[in-house]
């Protein structure tokens, strides 16, 4: 008698090496996907390491927990005789919830040769109830170049100390919509200028005051 088996023998190893194949291919893709999870998760990790360390520098370089709250006052530099005026001034009275106010920062009466170029700052306010954004003034050519965390840093884009009464930066507060009526307060700390010659003028800290309806 013939073998039945016969008309359907098969080569094993054929199926065997497809099946292998896409093993392989299956084993690759998973292994490429975790390659790039780690390269990723490294890659992560060391950025806000960076970013970490930048922020901590600045903040435990300019931020102490001393602070007055006056409005307009006059500070003398440690290392010689130059001094100005701040002055805050908001376009409102008072806002509400989901509307915005716009505080300009002034200076004024400046003795520091042939004037300041720089400007900066740390901003405290509560981030829960506001949001802050940073505007030029464009008739004295005073530039932001960041503003990280709540530090801010301003510079005249020429680069050249100017001397005349003058607004340096505006600071737009806008309330968030759950924000309850009431008076709150937004602190300038560690205000520092930078005269034409690279001397530094510390003002004391200042305060902002914003009324929510």
């Amino acid at each position: 008698m013939g073998d039945r088996r016969k008309g359907d023998r098969r080569a094993p190893e054929e199926g065997v090496f497809r099946i292998e194949k896409k093993k392989v291919a299956i084993y690759a893709i998973l292994i490429g996907i975790l390659i790039f999870a780690i390269v990723l998760n490294i890659w992560s990790w060391t950025a806000y390491i960076r970013y970490k360390f930048r922020y901590d520098t600045l903040v435990n370089h300019y931020y102490n927990e001393d602070s007055n709250t006056n409005t307009q006052n006059e500070r003398i530099s440690e290392n010689n005789n130059y001094s100005c005026d701040i002055s805050i001034k908001g376009n409102k009275k008072s806002i509400k919830a989901g509307e915005s106010v716009e505080f300009d920062i002034k200076v004024s009466n400046i003795n520091a040769g042939e004037g300041i170029k720089s400007f900066e700052t740390y901003v405290e306010y509560d981030t829960n109830l506001f949001e802050c954004r940073i505007n030029s003034d464009e008739e004295y050519n005073w530039t932001k170049s960041g503003f990280l965390e709540g530090y801010l840093t301003m510079y005249k884009s020429d680069l050249q100390a100017n001397s005349e009464d003058q607004i340096i930066a505006k600071f737009v507060f806008t309330a968030k919509e759950n924000v309850p009526s009431g008076s709150y307060n937004a602190l300038l700390k560690n205000i520092k200028l930078t005269s034409g010659d690279d001397q530094i003028i510390n003002l004391e800290d200042q305060t902002i005051n914003i009324n929510v309806e």
